[in-house]
């Protein structure tokens, strides 16, 4: 598939239900920065696809991503998904400059309390779906595609209903 021009990506956390989200933003970007505990498993030598096996507990976590920015240039589109948000956003915020920001969010997750002057900050949040015997959790198919519609168009939104699952 042709490069639509995205410049340089990074996704955190996109290597699990978020995968098929991490691929089509690949493709339509230069590079990809994928980081997760094992990236390298997830990039499988595409060139397009640059692993940084990085722990989001560890200290090390924000200066691997930094080097491996600094090697590939700025990044203008960010997917998230981050088991603590509000720990690691300030972190993250002086790596990215001015991309867009996708931060997929559990249904009990509140939105992050983020400064005015960073980069366009969206949301998806994620709730379950009825059923004809009850609600069932999203599949990644409908993850990834909530995220891949507000990498589209900045817009944020609730992917499935915010009630609980029965």
């Amino acid at each position: 598939m042709a490069t639509t021009n995205l410049g340089t990506s990074l996704t955190i956390g996109g290597t699990g239900m978020l995968a098929s989200a991490t691929h089509w933003l690949a493709a339509r970007s230069e590079r990809t920065i994928v980081v997760a505990r094992q990236a390298s498993r997830f990039t499988r030598g595409d060139v397009r696809l640059v692993p940084v096996n990085a722990d989001w507990t560890r200290p090390s976590f924000a200066p691997l991503i930094a080097e491996a920015i600094r090697k590939v240039g700025p990044i203008r589109q960010v997917l998230l998904w981050l088991h603590d948000p509000e720990a690691l956003i300030p972190l993250l915020l002086p790596l990215i400059g001015t991309g867009r920001v996708v931060l997929v969010l559990g249904s009990s997750q509140s939105e992050p309390v983020t400064p005015p002057d960073i980069a366009p900050f969206t949301t998806v949040r994620l709730g379950s779906t009825k059923t004809a015997s009850g609600r069932r959790w999203l599949t990644d198919n409908e993850i990834s595609e909530g995220a891949i519609a507000a990498l589209q168009d900045g817009h944020s939104r609730i992917v499935g209903d915010l009630v609980g699952l029965d």
